[in-house]
This record gives C-alpha cells, structure tokens and sequence, in this order.
C-alpha cells in the first residue's frame, strides 16, 4: 500500500499516537484512499464491502494484504465474518473497519453500527478510534475537500483517482484518539463511545 502512497501523491498530517496496545482500530470513511492511508500506517487486517474485490489494482491488493469482505446486509455473512475478527484478534493480528457501514463527507459522521464491534467487546483489550479528512487547503483550509470525498454520487473511483494523480500531492489528516479500554463493555457501548470520540475531534478541528 505505500507504493500506492506515493503514487497518489499522499502527504499524511499524523496527529496522536499510534497505540501499540490496540488490537482494532475504527475510522470515519471518506474515500476509497482510507484504505491506502491507514494500511500505509497500521499493517493490518480490513474489513470491507465485497464489492472492491472487482475494483482496479486496490482489488487485488487487498486480498493480497489479508483483507476479510463482507456482504452487506447479509446477517449470517456478518455474523461470519465477526468469528474471523476475533479469531484474528486473538491471534494478536491488528483489524481495521469503518463502522459507519458507508462513505460520509467528512463533516460529520454517520451512527456507528455495533454489530462488527462484537469481535473485541470484553476482550480486554485496546480500541483506538481513528478521525480521517482530506483537507481543502492545509494547514490554510482545513475544511473538507469535496473532491477527495466519495459521498457525492456524481464522484466516481475513477474520476477521484484521475484527480488524484493529477495534482503534486493530496494531504490527509489522520487523527489517532485516546484509545478505549474494552473490558467490560458491550459492542453497543463501544460503538457509542468510538463516535463520540471521532465526533470530539472534528469539533476541535
């Protein structure tokens, strides 16, 4: 993925630490870049819709990189691909997942849904939530880049990665948060938490 780093021309703003302890880390989801961006920081495991199996070049490397897809909507591949995320986790392997379940603006974010937060509630182990934005102008403009951003529909994997490799850089703002303590909190409690936290940061952007 850091071929990929530097191909799209990222320049990455790391704020916070990145903890060693933490098994599972959770983002906000913007781009089809996250990926690239946080695997180039944190080797690790994703957790992502099936659909990038087909896509060009990230496809192929992340199924090379351990990638687990799911299906969305299709409870009984959730519920599986939940046994694979503690197996994994119990295995000391890192995992990565975008709890909002679909792409935001970068603004605000969306409900985090609980049910993949299964896999390390009561594990008494760390959860780190991570806060992601391509900013306009930084450090002038730190709002939002709408280009960069896939929640508008007229965006498309080819016209942001066209963009991309058009300009000198792309800057990305990663946010590592204090990370959360899992033992004796259910999946409902964790995801709340891990949305306040990245819901915290933007406020203080």
């Amino acid at each position: 993925m850091k071929i990929l780093v530097l191909l799209f021309g990222l320049k990455i703003i790391l704020k916070g630490k990145i903890s060693k302890q933490s098994k599972a880390f959770v983002s906000n989801h913007i781009s089809f870049l996250d990926i690239i961006v946080l695997n180039s920081l944190i080797p690790s495991n994703f957790i992502a819709k099936s659909e990038i199996k087909n896509w060009p070049v990230i496809g192929h490397l992340s199924s090379k990189t351990g990638t687990i897809f799911i299906r969305r909507g299709d409870k009984n591949d959730i519920d599986h691909v939940v046994d694979i995320m503690k197996n994994y986790i119990n295995r000391n392997k890192k995992i990565i997942f975008f709890p909002e379940g679909r792409i935001g603006n970068g603004v605000d974010i969306k409900k985090f849904h609980s049910k993949l937060f299964n896999c390390i509630s009561e594990s008494n182990s760390m959860l780190q939530p991570v806060f992601i934005r391509y900013p306009k102008d930084y450090p002038n403009n730190i709002e939002s880049d709408d280009s960069v951003c896939w929640a508008d529909k007229s965006q498309t994997l080819i016209k942001i990665s066209l963009r991309c490799l058009g300009r000198s850089s792309t800057k990305v703002m990663v946010h590592f948060e204090k990370p959360i303590d899992t033992s004796n909190l259910n999946s409902y409690e964790l995801a709340k938490q891990s949305a306040n936290s990245v819901s915290e940061s933007i406020k203080c952007i």
